[in-house]
Order: C-alpha cells, then sequence, then structure tokens
C-alpha cells in the first residue's frame, strides 16, 4: 500500500512538470525572443519617460523668473533667502515688489521680482529681485545710484533689515548684492575713529569674492598683520573692492592702511612696512593660500615709494667747523702777533651768540665777498665779534693795569730810600 501511494505521487508531479512545459513552449511558439527583447525595451523606455516629464513639470510649477527683457533691463541686482517654499511666495510677488520699493524707495526707479527659486532645502526660497529706471530707456540718476549703492551695503552688513507687511513671506537672511554699476567697495567693521581717514598704503588683488573675505576675516586680518610683522599697537584697516558691484563674483582688490593707535606712522617705519611688503610679497603677504588664494598684483602707494627711495637726512655738522657762508670772526691769540690764516682757524666758544649750522647744498671751497648779498648782515656780525672780542680781552687789561701800578709803587719805595740815605750820610758827615 505504501509503496502504491509513492507512485501515484510521483505520477501526479510529472502531469505537472508536463503541463507547465507545455505552457511555455506555446507562450515561445506565439512570441519570438526578438518580440520579448523589443516589448522589455518600450516598456523601460515608457517607464523612464514618465520619470523625466514629471520632475519638469514640478520645477516649473515651484519656480518663477521674470521676462528676459525685465532682467536684461534691472541694472542693480540683490538676493535673499526666504523661510518659506516657493509654492507660498509666488502668489504674493507684487507685494514683495512693493514691500521692496518702501525700503530703498528712489524717484524714478521701480522694483521687480526677478526669480523664485527653490534653494538648499524645500522650506527655503531665493529671491532676486532688481532696481529698474523707470521709465526703463533713462539711466538711473548718479546721486540716486550713490544712494542706492549705501543703502544696499547697509543691507548686506545687516545693519538694516527688509520688513514685509504680511507675515506669509516670512525672515530674510543670506542678503548678496549681485551687481551695481560703478563698482562696489565695502569696509569690514573696525575700530577706527569717524574723523580719522587712514591712507592707503598698498593694494592687492585676491581670487575671492567680498562674503568668502568677510566669512574669515577675523583670520584674514591676523594673518595679514603677521606677514607685515606689525607691532601690537599697530593694526591694519582694509577696504574690499568689487569691480563688476558684487559681493559674490570673483576676484577683489584690497586697499590696506596702517596706523598706530590713531595716529599716522613715521617715514621711517613707513620705509620699513614698504621694505616687509616687498620681502613677504612671496610669502604671500602671510595668508593662508589654501583659504584666500595667492596673492596678485601687489601695488605700493607713492607714499611709500617715495619712502623707499628716499635718502636718510645728512648730519648736522659740528659747531667747530668752518661756516663759509658766514662772515669769519678772527679769534684773540694773546702771544702771538702773526697774522691767522681763515683755513686754520677756529671759532672761539660762543656764548650769547647764535650758531648758524651750514648747509651742504651752499658749501662753496672758494667763497666770495659776502657783502654784496648782505651788507647790513656783515655790520652785525662785525658788533659781534667786536663785543666777543672786548670779552675776551677785557681779563688781560686789568691784569696789565696791575702790574704797572704794582711797578710805580715799587720805584716810588725805591726813591724814598734812597733820599733817606743821603739824607743820614750827609748828617753823619758834617
Amino acid at each position: 500500500m505504501g509503496k502504491i501511494g509513492n507512485q501515484d505521487v510521483q505520477q501526479e508531479e510529472q502531469r505537472q512538470n508536463d503541463g507547465e512545459r507545455c505552457f511555455f513552449t506555446v507562450v515561445l511558439r506565439l512570441f519570438s525572443f526578438k518580440c520579448l527583447f523589443i516589448l522589455f525595451f518600450s516598456l523601460a523606455a515608457f517607464v523612464s519617460g514618465i520619470f523625466w516629464i514629471l520632475p519638469k513639470h514640478n520645477s516649473t510649477e515651484l519656480s518663477f523668473d521674470a521676462k528676459e527683457v525685465i532682467k536684461h533691463s534691472a541694472t542693480i541686482q540683490a538676493s535673499f533667502r526666504l523661510e518659506k517654499p516657493v509654492s507660498q511666495l509666488i502668489p504674493y510677488i507684487e507685494r514683495l515688489q512693493d514691500d521692496i520699493f518702501g525700503e530703498i524707495a528712489l524717484p524714478n526707479t521701480k522694483v521687480a521680482i526677478l526669480s523664485i527659486h527653490q534653494s538648499v532645502a524645500p522650506s527655503l526660497s531665493d529671491v532676486v529681485f532688481g532696481v529698474l529706471s523707470d521709465p526703463m530707456n533713462i539711466p538711473i540718476n548718479p546721486v540716486y545710484l550713490s544712494v542706492l549703492r549705501s543703502s544696499l551695503i547697509e543691507l548686506f552688513f545687516q545693519q538694516t533689515n527688509l520688513t514685509f507687511t504680511t507675515s506669509v513671506i516670512g525672515n530674510t537672511s543670506l542678503f548678496e548684492i549681485l551687481k551695481i554699476p560703478g563698482g562696489l567697495t565695502v569696509k569690514p567693521v573696525q575700530s577706527v575713529s569717524i574723523w580719522q581717514i587712514p591712507e592707503i598704503l598698498f593694494n592687492f588683488t585676491l581670487n575671492n569674492s567680498i562674503s568668502e573675505v568677510l566669512d574669515k576675516f577675523d583670520d584674514f586680518e591676523e594673518e595679514l598683520k603677521f606677514g607685515l610683522h606689525l607691532r601690537s599697537d599697530e593694526n591694519v584697516y582694509v577696504h574690499i573692492t568689487n569691480a563688476h558691484g558684487s559681493t559674490v563674483a570673483r576676484p577683489v582688490v584690497v586697499q590696506a592702511s596702517v596706523m598706530r593707535g590713531f595716529e599716522s606712522l613715521l617715514p621711517q617705519r613707513l620705509k620699513q612696512i614698504a621694505q616687509t611688503i616687498r620681502r613677504s610679497a612671496r610669502k604671500n603677504l602671510g595668508l593662508n593660500n589654501l583659504v584666500f588664494g595667492r596673492v596678485k598684483e601687489i601695488r605700493l602707494s607713492s607714499l611709500l615709494k617715495d619712502t623707499l627711495h628716499a635718502h636718510p637726512p645728512a648730519p648736522a655738522p659740528s659747531p667747530q667747523l668752518v661756516d663759509h657762508s658766514e662772515p669769519l670772526i678772527p679769534p684773540y691769540h694773546a702771544p702771538s702777533h702773526s697774522p691767522i690764516s681763515p683755513t686754520t682757524s677756529e671759532k672761539p666758544p660762543c656764548f650769547d651768540c647764535e650758531v648758524f649750522s651750514p648747509s651742504p647744498s651752499i658749501v662753496t671751497e672758494h667763497p666770495g665777498d659776502p657783502c654784496p648779498y648782505n651788507c647790513f648782515k656783515l655790520l652785525q656780525d662785525e658788533e659781534k665779534s667786536k663785543k666777543l672780542v672786548s670779552r675776551v680781552l677785557a681779563p688781560t687789561s686789568q691784569a696789565s693795569a696791575g702790574s704797572v701800578f704794582h711797578t710805580e709803587i715799587l720805584l716810588m719805595g725805591f726813591c724814598l730810600l734812597l733820599v733817606s740815605f743821603v739824607f743820614i750820610n750827609d748828617i753823619t758827615f758834617q
């Protein structure tokens, strides 16, 4: 009985396998291998096409772009980020334009939203707006342009913020200036007196944007001070300029000044800094080239160039040197009456007179007669000479008078003694 049951089961399984083989044989007969390959490839292409079309359709719905004519007409452009998805901002485009114009309102201008795109996250949106002249065929007044540049810089430094009339728009962040005619120069916030305008000493070019330098400005300032070998009481002040008028475009020109506290540096210190700049140019001015890139086109100001080519001042001549530009004062020598040569004489000590230091440019080897040029001055110098000689001679004259007086007394005593001797002799012989 057990063997008969096992045989029945095996026969049943064989029948099922034969049925499956017959099914696949029929399918293969109806559809060839080539037909199945084409069917599979077509199905894959159809599915890929669906996934390629759907993202494009969603992208169009979740972004906004103004007409190209408006974009090209907007010579001033800026951007900021909103903490709202694009789908919530598109219905409020006109409100955005009105609120931005209220913040930077200028005559004969208008604000247009140029684009709204999804940012790094679906809940964030990047908004680009432009300022256009009104009418569009007339350029913006240069005075208004300067005022607008200052307003955009304040927004960039977050000194002022864009405010909107509805809470649906949300808060702004990451304000950037994309372009403005005439370039853009920003001054990082540094401790300098508003009454002090540091003089630009040198400038150089960096392959960075204004935003990139400011993001790491503390490191930039410390490395530059180290590269210039500045002292503890000296600070470096910079202006950063982009010729395209953008805070995100490269490159930038850095204009640098150095001050000691709130005072300017002395010429000798300026010369040392100029020499340091030339030596440290190969060392990238101390800046990390992996962070800030290579320093290019270092240019010294005319002030620093002049200190490099200036010669040190000539030392003042000693008072004992002969001043040929002034009349000579002949010294007095009591023991000798020989003539004194001007080339070997020395000036006596000056007590109350002024000392004139000769200028190297006017010293001559054979000076002429000074009287034709300044006779009055010669007379004054002669009077000074007479006073000086009289002072020198005064003690000698007093000594001579004293010696004559003593001689007369001795002579009178000798005469009295002689008369007394004769008188006594006459009396004795009588």
